[in-house]
């Protein structure tokens, strides 16, 4: 027996019953509190690669994909859909080479176009015929088409179409879109790929064509017509030849002849000329300038995004000592603007055409915890990528700027993630 209180203040009793059942009820709250708590812990998943969970139910899917500027915290978008965590890790793997293979046959007919006053490039996928079986066994293709801007194959870089049920000649008309600079463009390449979407996950690659902006003309009329493609295989590629892209930093260089060193408009940023020797009378010294500006698509390293940054600097010329500098750190944002310069003082056209400019991006880390690299790029003498377009890329920007004293230089850098070919 208990008491149970009435509403005006008085108590009656209460039959066993009643009692039981509010017994009852705590334990099933309790029993909801822990389901509640199990359900929110992380997954697996979501501590591998910090981001944020996307609980909600998928909804239909469209056949424009929207157009989004990408972010460190943006997932895959699927059909406009922002899906999250669910770009997973088995789409991540599927791109590292464990995936399923068939014999490649069949083509794909798209076209490219660039909006210029949008700065939006746009694939328009169309259809593709004479796929190979995903299931041979069973006849059956589910085929779909996916996107990157190459170097980037990071989830920020990736769209795809829907899925089209048991067919080998699927119709998308689906319009894929990316925002992206005009001047980008250049430095990358567009992968557009073909595979089946099998039962738990199962992903099976069904042939890729791989498109050079390098020499490609946006302004031809007849590049903007739909065209078809042969699909062909995969190139295999070993693991120490693997691109590892890690962002784009933004700089501006020049070059500032002696007449001009005087004159500068960062005077307040300057550092005092070393002493010349007599051979400085013949080869007079000059000024590198560096401006960094900002940098894009950095590697996430926190749960919310954002990353307490800055860039380190290091000039290396034979026979002296290397020269350092470093940007001042900006916390707590995703997408850092620096605008700081960097001024080396007492160099010499022949030797800045032997030397290199190492650029690295770093994550300031907490007391007693090593700062975290992000990336880096080199600008001068060449190392190995894994891709002969963005080191010969680096290397021209490089020339231009010692071909043309006093002349500011945009240079867009692709950052890598492997900091051992490095000097900070």
């Amino acid at each position: 027996r208990g008491r149970v209180p009435y509403m005006n203040g008085t108590f009656a009793a209460a039959e066993n019953c009643w009692v039981g059942f509010i017994v009852l009820t705590e334990q099933a709250s309790k029993q909801m509190e822990i389901c509640l708590q199990i359900n929110q812990a992380p997954s697996l998943q979501r501590l591998i690669s910090g981001v944020q969970e996307d609980n909600r139910p998928a909804p239909e899917t469209d056949s424009i994909e929207k157009v989004t500027s990408s972010s460190p915290l943006s997932g895959i978008f699927s059909a406009g859909i922002k899906q999250g965590s669910l770009y997973s890790l088995n789409s991540t793997c599927s791109e590292d080479g464990s995936f399923e293979k068939v014999d490649v046959s069949g083509e794909i007919e798209f076209d490219i176009r660039y909006i210029h006053n949008t700065s939006i490039l746009e694939i328009c996928i169309k259809a593709c015929k004479n796929l190979a079986y995903g299931e041979e066994r069973k006849k059956k293709c589910n085929p779909y088409v996916k996107t990157y801007l190459l170097p980037d194959k990071s989830p920020q870089s990736k769209r795809k179409t829907s899925v089209k049920k048991n067919t080998v000649d699927p119709a998308f008309h689906e319009t894929l879109k990316y925002k992206i600079e005009y001047s980008q463009l250049e430095m990358r390449q567009l992968q557009v790929s073909v595979w089946h979407s099998g039962t738990f996950r199962r992903r099976v690659f069904l042939g890729e064509v791989v498109i050079p902006f390098q020499s490609w003309n946006f302004e031809d009329k007849s590049n903007q017509l739909f065209s078809w493609y042969q699909l062909k295989a995969k190139a295999e590629k070993s693991e120490d030849n693997m691109v590892h892209y890690s962002g784009e930093l933004a700089v501006r260089a020049k070059l500032v002849s002696p007449s001009f060193c005087n004159s500068s408009e960062y005077e307040d940023q300057m550092i005092e000329n070393t002493k010349r020797s007599m051979e400085d009378k013949t080869y007079p010294h000059y000024q590198l300038h560096l401006i960094i500006l900002d940098a894009k698509h950095l590697p996430v390293t926190r749960s919310d995004g954002l990353l307490n940054s800055f860039v380190k600097s290091c000039l290396s010329i034979p026979g002296q000592r290397d020269m350092k500098q470093r940007t001042p750190v900006l916390k707590k944002q995703a997408h850092p603007q620096w605008k700081h310069l960097f001024v080396f003082n007492g160099v010499t056209t022949s030797q800045l055409q032997q030397s290199c400019l190492d650029l690295t991006v770093w994550d300031q880390a907490s007391f007693g915890i090593r700062d975290q690299f992000l990336g880096g790029a080199r600008l001068g003498t060449t190392f190995q990528t894994g891709t002969s377009d963005a080191t010969s890329q680096a290397y021209l920007q490089w020339q231009k700027v010692l071909s043309s004293p006093n002349v500011w230089t945009d240079i867009t850098l692709t950052l890598h993630s492997n900091a051992q070919v490095f000097n900070f």
